[in-house]
């Protein structure tokens, strides 16, 4: 649209100064139109910029050259950008810190995501929205880049019953019991200057979507009807947006191409695989061929739903975000990786149906036998009868063997009652005699004892359960 233009030509106009005018055509240009294409259409769009923006130019790569820092040591290298630097401490891991203290990996693909990114916010006046597959790692490109900048990052989940009180504030009691006017999280990350991101935006109500129109608009504006207040942002505040393509998944409406183009858009493609492979090998601490076979049998799953049931969409099995899970939880083995995907993966699913492709499908990549009931009546009251032994240790000095402990292994009970004596510790007489009664009470049928193994190891791991 002319806004496109507009914005591409208002880009090269502010970096120009300092980045040359080629330069700033450029990237304006690139920001504006080459963000929306996918991987193999930018380039087509390359060759046209070179062509009618850059003749003369044989190697863009020297055009991209960085260039000297701006004055006043108030800005962050990035790539070959000087972004405004925030008032948050950088990262102490360097570029290999997510700001939240665990690795992120740089491979090539999400290398050019961040440079997109990083163009984009460096005049510090569009919103922008990031489209793509779940799990594609779009609030993850945002999150990283504010931590590597030094900005305080805002998250605002939206959902079909999300109300525009949770962004503007709303009237509530204060300690004296009078009214008074609480911000919302939006309108105080105006003021101060964060960057907010959308989550899910097109699963926000219409009304919500309408509240946001002034402050996308290039007066940047947010006006708070309950104060009769227009907010002007700070400086450093940014807008960021995400949202799955709709159609694609259940519940998420088209916005109108008028509202999108209010944004600068960033097309976010599925990680490949081997760069999925690295990322899970370097970040999750996991060997090479335990990355590989856990990406495999994701692909494969994929394709199993896409041709079974094609309007479950082909991330009905397994996301990213799962294969994550699971290899975080650091078995040893093809036969313990097997068992932790067919627990995560498979007994999330109603149909025995499903379930079983599941299995048949981790059999075959880890080359290893899933037999679940086996898992359950291994570990299925393990824990309790462990527990057991714990108490009856903080109870008698010397270490006694019950009945209940026969079956578990030692390394198991060891550790068990290690953790249940600290966890007895404090407890009075009467409440460690209350706990073994109701212990002793429990009845461990084959469904106790498959959700019990199922949320202890999601405990083991910290990970929620629904």
């Amino acid at each position: 649209s002319l806004r496109t233009l507009c914005r591409a030509l208002d880009y090269a106009r502010t970096t120009a100064p300092h980045y040359g005018l080629q330069r700033a055509l450029y990237d304006g240009f690139s920001m504006a139109f080459a963000t929306q294409l996918s991987p193999e259409s930018e380039p087509r769009l390359e060759a046209l910029l070179q062509k009618y923006l850059l003749p003369g130019v044989k190697n863009i790569k020297s055009l991209l050259r960085t260039p000297p820092e701006p004055a006043g040591d108030t800005h962050v290298l990035f790539e070959h950008f000087w972004l405004k630097r925030g008032p948050l401490p950088l990262p102490e891991g360097g570029r290999d810190d997510d700001g939240a203290a665990r690795r992120f990996v740089l491979t090539p693909s999400v290398k050019r995501q961040l440079v997109n990114l990083a163009r984009a916010v460096l005049v510090r006046k569009h919103p922008i929205l990031l489209q793509g597959p779940t799990s594609s790692g779009k609030t993850s490109l945002v999150g990283y880049l504010a931590a590597q900048t030094g900005h305080k990052l805002v998250r605002i989940n939206n959902h079909e019953h999300t109300d525009l009180q949770e962004y503007l504030g709303s009237y509530v009691a204060d300690s004296s019991g009078r009214l008074a006017f609480r911000e919302g999280a939006l309108v105080t990350a105006v003021r101060e200057g964060h960057w907010v991101v959308l989550d899910e935006l097109n699963l926000a109500p219409s009304d919500v979507l309408e509240a946001l129109n002034r402050l996308l608009d290039d007066n940047r504006e947010l006006f708070v009807p309950e104060l009769n207040e227009v907010v002007k942002p700070h400086p450093a505040f940014m807008l960021f947006a995400t949202q799955n393509p709709p159609g694609a998944y259940a519940g998420r409406k088209a916005l109108s191409r008028a509202f999108r183009s209010r944004f600068l858009e960033l097309h976010i493609e599925d990680i490949p695989d081997g760069e999925l492979a690295e990322i899970l090998e370097r970040r999750c601490a996991l060997p090479a061929s335990y990355a590989k076979r856990l990406v495999t049998a994701m692909r494969e799953l994929q394709r199993r739903r896409q041709a079974t049931n094609v309007f479950a969409g082909k991330h009905g099995f397994i996301t990213p975000r799962d294969l994550f899970k699971w290899a975080e939880r650091g078995a040893v083995g093809y036969q313990a990786l097997a068992e932790d995907g067919a627990l995560i993966l498979g007994e999330r699913l109603r149909s025995a149906e499903e379930r079983q492709v599941v299995a048949d499908v981790l059999a075959r990549v880890m080359n290893a036998k899933v037999d679940l009931e086996a898992v359950f009546a291994r570990e299925g009251d393990a824990p309790v009868r462990q527990l057991e032994a714990a108490l009856q240790q903080h109870n008698q000095p010397a270490p006694a063997t019950t009945p209940h402990s026969i079956g578990a292994s030692t390394n198991n009970v060891q550790h068990s009652q290690r953790v249940g004596s600290e966890a007895a510790e404090g407890c009075s007489g009467e409440e460690l005699q209350a706990l073994q009664q109701a212990l002793r009470g429990v009845v461990w049928t084959r469904s106790m004892r498959r959700m019990y193994t199922l949320v202890d190891r999601c405990l083991r791991h910290m990970e929620p359960v629904l």
